[in-house]
């Protein structure tokens, strides 16, 4: 099986690449894909596509995923991410800067790098990956979001206290766009 080799982007001036994450019943199969050309000019101010913000990981740890018979390396981080979003039933069309800009063309990254405000900001929504599940992230999420509701949370369980500080922990939160201005 061969690497996946990138088509240059159309010659549109806000031309994008989208990925399609097909279907699977079985959580454990090969992560399979299309990657189809888009232009942002099309259509109104959002797009049926989502954008996904993750952290990138360790550039050496990758596992692969499949564009027709092709393959392409991600870091495990993006492929949990994908193997996580991955419906039984439906593809799903994703934003992923890993995979939508080819990373070995140093004049496509240039022309790309510049667009992704415009891409999260016209995606139908954004999705953020924090990683993988703990015992009590999914509670601390909860709690999360009823603070910011403005609901009380009991600040005295230790254990409450920890989750949330594990997922506010997380490198996600460490990325200089996301991370406050000292």
């Amino acid at each position: 099986m061969s690497e996946y080799c990138y088509s240059p982007l159309l010659a549109e001036r806000d031309s994008i690449r989208l990925l399609r994450l097909l279907p699977d019943t079985n959580k454990h199969s090969a992560i399979k894909c299309e990657i189809v050309d888009y232009s942002l000019e099309l259509g109104g101010s959002t797009h049926l596509y989502e954008a996904l913000s993750y952290v990138w990981g360790d550039p050496k740890a990758t596992r692969q995923i499949f564009v027709g018979g092709y393959y392409i390396n991600v870091t495990i981080s993006l492929y949990s991410a994908l193997a996580s979003l991955r419906n039984h039933a439906l593809e799903r069309t994703l934003w992923v800067d890993a995979v939508c800009i080819n990373q070995a063309d140093e004049r496509e990254k240039e022309q790309q790098i510049p667009l992704m405000a415009k891409i999260y900001g016209q995606a139908a929504c954004v999705l953020v990956w924090l990683g993988e599940n703990t015992d009590d992230s999914d509670q601390a999420l909860q709690d999360i979001s009823l603070a910011a509701q403005g609901e009380p949370i009991s600040w005295t369980d230790e254990a409450k206290k920890n989750a949330i500080l594990d997922i506010l922990e997380r490198p996600w939160f460490r990325r200089i766009w996301v991370s406050a201005p000292n």
